[in-house]
Order: structure tokens, then C-alpha cells, then sequence
């Protein structure tokens, strides 16, 4: 004859209920990262018409001149994980702010 343990589907909901509860109580901390930064910052050199914009490539320095107009949603076609948005800041659009994204 087959008899029913209640002992285990009990002791799954009580675990099921009580696991949020210990989650719940770690509010604060403090958390420590390690590592380093792998490729330095792209450097953005303004000219006449243009900007000067150079990226570490696979551990080399590569330099690209991209027009102002081509500017506002630009990504290089290379590894490079950047992307820009130019957020004017006037009607005239002559004042801007340039927002550079890396991925």
C-alpha cells in the first residue's frame, strides 16, 4: 500500500516562501570591483569643419577626421564601442553639446 509524505511538498513551500525573505534583507553594502581599463578613451580634437577623433584599435592608435554634419548618430565601422549625439542647445543650432556613448 502507498502512503503519502506531506513531510516534503511542506517543507518546499515553507523553503519557497522563506528564500524572498533573505533576499529582502540585504538592503545595503558595500561592493568591490576589480579590474582595469583595457583601451583608453577616445580623444576628440576639434578643426575647422571637422573633428579629429582617435581610438586605440587592437592596442594601436587609429585616427579618423569626421565632418560636423556626419557627426549626430555616428559609429565608426570598426571595433571601436562608441557611438555620439550632438544635443543643440539654440534654434540657430551654431551652440551644441556632444555626447559621446561607449559600449
Amino acid at each position: 500500500m502507498k502512503t503519502l509524505s506531506l513531510k516534503r511538498p511542506i517543507i518546499s513551500l515553507m523553503l519557497v516562501l522563506f528564500f524572498p525573505l533573505v533576499n529582502a534583507q540585504a538592503s545595503d553594502g558595500v561592493i568591490h570591483f576589480r579590474g582595469a581599463i583595457v583601451e583608453s578613451p577616445c580623444n576628440f580634437a576639434q578643426q575647422q569643419q571637422s573633428t579629429e577623433l582617435t581610438c586605440s584599435e587592437n592596442g594601436k592608435r587609429v585616427m579618423r577626421t569626421v565632418a560636423f554634419n556626419k557627426l549626430n548618430n555616428y559609429t565608426p565601422k570598426s571595433d571601436v564601442p562608441l557611438s555620439t549625439k550632438i544635443h543643440y542647445l539654440n534654434e540657430q543650432r551654431n551652440l551644441a553639446v556632444l555626447e559621446v556613448t561607449y559600449r
